[in-house]
């Protein structure tokens, strides 16, 4: 309920700051004063129209039943499907947009949970090369032991 009640204005102040509360009436930012919606509701989006209004103030669309079938009447078939085509248009363009947000979402995930991957994979490889060194090291220290053992043997017998 945003968008449809920038038409309204506060009479008392002349403000069109007016904040919806929940039981359906709209309150004056400025001075407080409270008021009623007594518009019309637009079938085709929903939005609160001025009594008097002829025309949806967000959609455009002919709020008089009347005056919509008159002006469907007087819409040739060829302005008809230009209209439904022109919708289908940008239907098409809002999911599009919508499937590529989707996907540059997807992706974003996928970046980041290839980095998480590869962050782990330098770990484990990091500690593999850290076991694989004090292995080594153990190995140099027990051939040098048993080196240092023969030799001392090899001097100490007649």
């Amino acid at each position: 309920m945003g968008d449809e009640v920038a038409a309204f204005r506060c009479s008392g102040c002349g403000s069109t700051l007016l904040i919806p509360n929940p039981d359906g009436t709209l309150t004056c930012a400025y001075c407080g004063t409270t008021y009623e919606i007594t518009g019309r509701a637009c079938p085709e989006c929903g939005a609160v129209n001025p009594p008097e209004a002829e025309h949806c103030i967000r959609c455009g669309r002919v709020l008089d039943l009347v005056g919509l079938i008159l002006q469907s009447r007087l819409q040739t078939t060829r302005e008809r499907l230009e209209q439904v085509r022109a919708e289908a248009a940008r239907l098409k363009e809002e999911s599009e947009a919508a499937s590529q947000e989707r996907l540059r979402r997807w992706w974003a995930e996928e970046e980041e949970r290839r980095r998480a991957l590869a962050a782990a994979q330098a770990e484990r490889d990091r500690q593999e090369r850290m076991l694989l060194t004090g292995a080594l090291v153990f190995a140099a220290i027990v051939i040098l032991g048993i080196l240092i053992y023969l030799l001392v043997t090899a001097l100490s017998a007649p």
